[in-house]
């Protein structure tokens, strides 16, 4: 079944999968508005 998360949900498991990824992530998506206190999310690519 699927989870509907809300928007600190949403920020919440995001966070977590960059914390705990050994290289890099990519996202690619129109529909997401990161968080600015979630590092890297400056929209700059870095």
């Amino acid at each position: 079944m699927a989870d509907f998360l809300n928007t600190s949900a949403t920020s919440f498991h995001l966070e977590n999968l960059i914390k705990g990824a050994s290289d890099r992530v990519i996202l690619i998506s129109p529909f997401l508005k990161l968080n600015d206190r979630i590092p890297g999310t400056d929209q700059t690519g870095k």
